[in-house]
């Protein structure tokens, strides 16, 4: 049986109110916190719990239970002294796992002098994944690995199509692995991950056959993806 995840996420801005969204969606139980009660009136009927409250304010946070959970998220993205004050606390009170968003290079300083090791660049990530997407055309989406390998989803080659993955010699040819394979339930759908309109395969056999509409997410270097974009 799966045991049910529990994650406190601090600061309702956009990347927090996403990423509470999400956790929810796959099933975990989320306590949302948020000093401004509009933010909190959005998300309540999405999350487990939603409270209104100054996550500087010690005591408040001390009520909240936050050291039964897997992890708390500070996701406070515009109030530099209060991302700060609130991780201090949560250290204090014996939080297990803490991930801080970076505001900046100087928070970034003060996080690390603070032990903090989780820590969060949504901006850099997402100006990384909006690179990869300009630089190889014809992408759809990409994750960076390292330096050298990342994970990209591409809309099913031409070559490839009524093809099952062990004739298209992916692995041979373009030294790249088939991860899964997104299909559309609908035409015309944006390859977001957690899009109502796609389902995701799972692991696919050898012997799945790829059909025109499928989206592609391999593992592999940059260099050998772009190979096979050329190749149309």
């Amino acid at each position: 049986m799966r045991v049910q995840k529990k994650f406190c996420i601090i600061g309702l801005g956009y990347f927090g109110m996403n990423l509470a969204t999400i956790l929810n969606k796959d099933g975990a139980d989320i306590l949302a916190i948020d000093n401004n009660p509009e933010r909190i009136d959005m998300i309540s009927e999405i999350v487990t719990h939603a409270v209104c409250l100054d996550s500087t304010d010690e005591r408040a946070i001390k009520s909240m239970g936050l050291i039964e959970m897997d992890a708390v998220i500070v996701a406070i993205g515009d109030n530099f002294e209060s991302s700060i004050t609130t991780t201090a606390i949560l250290q204090e009170i014996g939080v297990k796992k803490i991930y801080s968003r970076i505001i900046s290079p100087v928070h970034e300083r003060l996080l690390r002098l603070m032990g903090i090791a989780e820590m969060l660049m949504p901006e850099a990530e997402a100006a990384g994944h909006l690179a990869s997407r300009l630089l190889l055309e014809g992408i759809t989406g990409a994750f960076e690995l390292g330096k050298s390998y990342g994970i990209f989803e591409i809309p099913l080659p031409k070559i490839f199509i009524n093809k099952t993955i062990i004739d298209t010699n992916i692995r041979e040819n373009f030294n790249l692995n088939i991860v899964t394979i997104k299909k559309s339930n609908k035409a015309g759908f944006n390859n977001m991950i957690h899009n109502d309109n796609v389902n995701v395969v799972g692991v696919p056999s050898p012997h799945t056959t790829l059909v025109d509409g499928d989206v592609l997410v391999v593992f592999g270097k940059e260099k050998d993806v772009k190979h096979l974009l050329e190749l149309k």
